[in-house]
Formats: structure tokens, sequence, C-alpha cells
């Protein structure tokens, strides 16, 4: 896993990144992951939230630290912290079901409308936007990188959403799952023969 200092984003990049942004709209979808490189101001998930505040967009945010919980104000439709990620933010070992449901439990009171807890091998858990907990284990296979995992859980959560909540945590956590298995990013006949 090599991670790089990430590009130089230019003042115009930005603005055609927002011009961009301005076009989503009540059936759009738009996904913040990862970190931010150091030549963006750090609070630009916030920014980009704050734009498209009101307008319906479903806005999912896989990030850590201060740039997950500075977006909580603007309910993202969905986050995705791991459990590390997740200790961090609450400042406590969360080494069981229940404290990870009460975790995720407080990120939304914050604002999240629904929280996805990845926990690698073990599995994953899901607090849906009606307090409902979902626990799904971990798929059996051979871990070859998981480089990528979390986003193709995101992936899969969002494809799966129009049919209900367990079957975008199934279709997510064999996304996952499929990634970690593979050299690179899954297949979609991958994921679907691990479905």
């Amino acid at each position: 896993e090599i991670n790089a200092q990430g590009p130089k984003i230019s003042d115009n990049e930005i603005n055609a990144l927002y011009k961009k942004l301005d076009g989503l709209g009540q059936k759009d979808t738009l996904v913040l992951a990862g970190s931010v490189p150091n030549t963006l101001p750090q609070d630009i998930y916030e920014k980009i939230l704050s734009r498209l505040s009101g307008r319906g967009v479903k806005c999912i945010v896989d990030a850590t630290g201060k740039l997950l919980t500075s977006v909580m104000q603007f309910n993202p439709f969905l986050i995705k912290p791991n459990r590390d990620e997740l200790e961090e933010i609450c400042g406590r070992k969360l080494d069981t079901d229940e404290k990870i449901t009460e975790a995720a439990k407080e990120l939304q009171r914050a604002g999240a409308v629904n929280v996805l807890v990845s926990l690698g091998g073990e599995g994953a858990l899901l607090v849906d936007a009606f307090g409902k907990v979902h626990r799904r284990c971990a798929a059996q296979g051979k871990v070859i990188n998981t480089v990528g995992s979390g986003d193709s859980m995101v992936a899969g959560f969002i494809a799966g959403i129009e049919r209900g909540y367990e079957y975008a945590l199934l279709l997510g956590s064999a996304a996952g799952s499929a990634t970690a298995f593979s050299k690179g990013l899954a297949t979609k006949e991958k994921i679907m023969a691990l479905l």
C-alpha cells in the first residue's frame, strides 16, 4: 500500500468541481471518500456538503477524524467508519456489537442518517435511519489485499439500497469481501458469486 501526498489542485480546478456539483439534484448520489490532498482546504468536504444542502442529494462520507465529524451537521445519508476510526472519534474501545451500536447511534444523534461500520474479518454492522441494527458476518475466503475493500463496500451498499437495508448491507459486505479476496478491485462476477 502506497499513499502518495496527492496532486496540487488549483483554484480553477476547485471552481470547476463546484460548478459540476451544482448540477446535482434529488436523484443523485455523491460519495466523498478518503483523505484530502494538502493543497486543498481541510474543510473541503464541509464546504461541498454545505453547497449541496437542501437539494436532496444523497451524500455519503467515508473519511476519518475531523473530515467526517465536521459534515454531520449536513445529515449525510451514509457514513462508513471502520472500527478503528469509530474508536478514534468516540475516544473509547469498541470491542462488542453493543458498544459499536451505541457509538454508531451517537453519530446518528450528531446528524448521520445511516451508519455503516466495517469490521474487517468480523463483517459489518449497520444502524439504519430507523434505528434498526443490522449485522452481517464476513464471507469466508483468502484475503489477498484489503486496499479498496471499504470503497467496494460503500459501492455495494449504494447499489443495493433500493432493495432495502438488509440487501444493501448484504451486497456491500459481498463487494468488500470480494475485493479483499482479489488482487485489485473485485469484478461484478466475483461479487455476485460471493453474494
